[in-house]
């Protein structure tokens, strides 16, 4: 799917996209840590944006583990 599609991401939804298509599938915590060396962001911040993104279908989540594991589901472009 590409990012023109119906939902444009938000500066913040972008940052994070951008880790994961860096980074490859990753949890909610490793984002957040990314995320923390450019500027302090709160680990619930960035757990519910993540949850929107899937619930947007940016993202799809493996629950199959403790730790859910976030995929984007959008092509860089």
């Amino acid at each position: 799917m590409s990012l023109k599609g119906k939902h444009s991401p938000t500066e913040s939804e972008l940052e994070i996209l951008q880790l994961l298509w860096e980074c490859g599938p990753s949890t909610v915590r490793f984002i957040n840590e990314k995320q923390n060396v450019q500027k302090e962001v709160g680990y619930t911040t960035t757990l519910k944006i993540m949850q929107i993104m899937a619930e947007k279908g940016m993202l799809s989540v493996n629950k199959e583990s403790r730790q859910h594991i976030y995929t984007p589901t959008v092509d860089e472009t």
